[in-house]
């Protein structure tokens, strides 16, 4: 069974690491979407998930964070399976959520807060002191009252980042969240992302951005429905893995530059 926000969170394990999986297998309408991948991301970890659209990597967030269940194999969170845990905090890409909603910034932060307090209980204020807290860590403390959909892209995924914050995350998932960020809205996005690093959160990221990976993350995993390679930049980013996860749509330009075509790959 998947868990609804009325079970009890799983306990932490001291002892064991935030994500492990063994052998984890996951389908996704109907078709094998995951393979037999075997993995550990330890506490503090920033790890950048890549790999060509249909790769699996929006699978694979969706069964750490427990909406969807694997077919196989294991996945386990601080030692517990996934789906009873408050720890994680999941956003998805921001073409899945209907910014025309009409909820303010500090109502979207607030969503964060609802496995702890439970499905039918009203904020406290602590409640609302986290929400304020983590809108002011995004530097997003004056918009609190404004409706999501006024705020440019670039504030969206801070508030969805502050989401994760109040949440007291201990493990955020980010699909594609830098998608249509200039440099300084990615560079303020980092910023945040280096003080949850200083609180031990694990940080895993899925992107195309193969530059980015490489100079911003610790850990990159290589993934195409199987665990291509894992590890750290230099280990995990090879032409050997690159022409294995993306095949055809690899190119090499002139200037020795890598070039991934991802207009005409399959869909996820």
């Amino acid at each position: 069974m998947l868990a609804t926000p009325m079970d009890p969170p799983n306990k932490h394990d001291r002892h064991a690491p935030p994500i492990h999986a063994d052998r984890l297998r996951a389908a996704y309408d109907g078709t094998l979407a995951l393979e037999d991948l075997t993995f550990t991301v330890d506490a503090g970890q920033r790890v950048a998930i890549v790999g060509p659209n249909g790769a699996g990597k929006t699978t694979l967030f969706k069964v750490i964070a427990g909406i969807l269940r694997s077919t196989g194999g294991s996945l386990e969170i601080f030692g517990h399976g996934p789906g009873r845990h408050i720890c994680v905090g999941y956003l998805p890409q921001r073409s899945q959520v209907n910014l025309d909603f009409p909820v303010t910034v500090a109502e979207v932060v607030m969503m964060g807060r609802v496995r702890e307090i439970g499905l039918f209980r009203w904020p406290s204020k602590s409640d609302w002191e986290k929400v304020d807290s983590a809108l002011d860590r995004v530097g997003l403390a004056s918009h609190r009252g404004r409706p999501i959909r006024a705020l440019s892209a670039g504030q969206q995924q801070r508030v969805f980042l502050a989401q994760a914050v109040a949440q007291q995350a201990d493990i955020v998932l980010l699909d594609e969240p830098l998608t249509g960020l200039d440099l300084s809205g990615q560079e303020a996005f980092f910023e945040i992302l280096d003080e949850l690093r200083q609180m031990s959160v694990t940080v895993l990221i899925a992107t195309h951005d193969l530059n980015l990976a490489a100079k911003r993350f610790d850990r990159v995993m290589l993934l195409n429905r199987r665990l291509i390679a894992m590890g750290d930049p230099e280990t995990a980013i090879t032409s050997d893995a690159l022409l294995e996860a993306y095949g055809g749509h690899l190119h090499v330009v002139p200037d020795g530059t890598v070039v991934i075509d991802t207009h005409h790959e399959g869909r996820e």
